[in-house]
């Protein structure tokens, strides 16, 4: 079910977006999402996802636990995403 949503929740975010390169990693309750490649630019990025009461959940550095699946909550997969160190 977690792998599920996850992919779900990238789907929608990333659409017919090219130029994405990231791969899954199962840890138990948690699924790690490690970014190589986004919009052709080399980056390491790695978001962590998990599901509580039915709504998944992604953790980053930046902002911690954020239900991205309610509201707006997305903008923090992106501005993560796309943030330069």
């Amino acid at each position: 079910m977690l792998k599920e949503k996850t992919q779900d929740f990238l789907r929608v975010q990333i659409m017919d977006l090219n130029d994405f390169n990231y791969s899954f990693e199962e840890d138990g309750e948690y699924l790690h999402v490690i970014f190589d490649e986004v919009f052709s630019k080399k980056i390491q990025k790695e978001f962590t996802f998990k599901v509580l009461n039915d709504t998944l959940y992604m953790h980053s550095i930046s902002y911690g636990w954020k239900p991205v699946q309610k509201g707006a909550s997305n903008k923090y997969f992106w501005i993560d995403l796309l943030y330069e160190d």
